[in-house]
């Protein structure tokens, strides 16, 4: 079943636009090795299976997760080394899009569908991966959780519509979290399986998609590069 009159699509950021697994981890072990040096101090650092599974997470909870719970409230000191590692990582051209993601992004931007972009990162990675990956170029509302302060994505995803003065959207992403901000908003929901999400966080999607090359047949509309 297709997404008829859908006017907008609203895309999450990692793990659905920006492939940047072995990233955020290698800055991830390596943030926590820096932090806990500064610290003077020494703690188990996550499996990258563990840190895998908490991408996605709002910023602040995400870095404090890394930590033991003594540790949690220096979570912006946590970032601080993180982030710095991340940005050296994306200004040496590490990361990029998952594959299609571009074309797909063309298609439905010359379909004339507003394509918005929300993401539970905070400012400076959000920052810095808009503008390793030219994101300017798909998408015309950009907001990350330091959009909204002490709010949930779904705060994001309800302000990007506002933005974007929406009557019908759906909203993609590969995490529960997206799924959840999706229906709080009154979107559509379409879970991709090639992130960070397991299948079991996309119960409750109308809609799940393995490449992303599938949305625009899924929003009635031909394949990137059809002619």
């Amino acid at each position: 079943m297709r997404l008829a009159g859908v006017d907008t699509v609203l895309f999450d950021m990692d793990g659905t636009i920006s492939s940047s697994g072995s990233l955020a981890l290698d800055a991830a072990e390596e943030g926590l090795r820096r932090f806990y040096r500064e610290l003077g101090e020494s703690a188990p650092i996550p499996a990258r299976a563990e840190i895998r599974a908490m991408i996605g997470l709002p910023s602040n909870v995400y870095f404090a997760r890394l930590v033991p719970e003594r540790f949690a409230s220096r979570w912006q000191d946590v970032r601080r080394h993180v982030l710095a590692l991340e940005i050296e990582a994306l200004e040496a051209g590490r990361g990029g899009m998952f594959e299609g993601t571009a074309e797909t992004l063309g298609a439905l931007k010359s379909a004339g569908l507003q394509l918005g972009l929300v993401t539970n990162a905070g400012r400076g990675y959000y920052a810095a991966t808009w503008q390793a990956l030219h994101l300017e170029s798909f998408f015309s509302v950009g907001l990350c959780i330091d959009d909204a302060p002490g709010g949930t994505k779904a705060d994001l995803v309800k302000r990007a519509a506002g933005q974007l003065g929406t009557r019908r959207g759906a909203m993609v992403g590969d995490k529960v979290y997206d799924v959840e901000a999706g229906k709080a908003a009154g979107f559509a929901t379409v879970g991709c399986t090639w992130g960070y999400g397991s299948a079991s966080e996309f119960a409750g999607a109308d809609h799940v998609i393995d490449d992303i090359r599938r949305l625009p047949a899924l929003l009635g509309l031909a394949a990137a590069g059809s002619r």
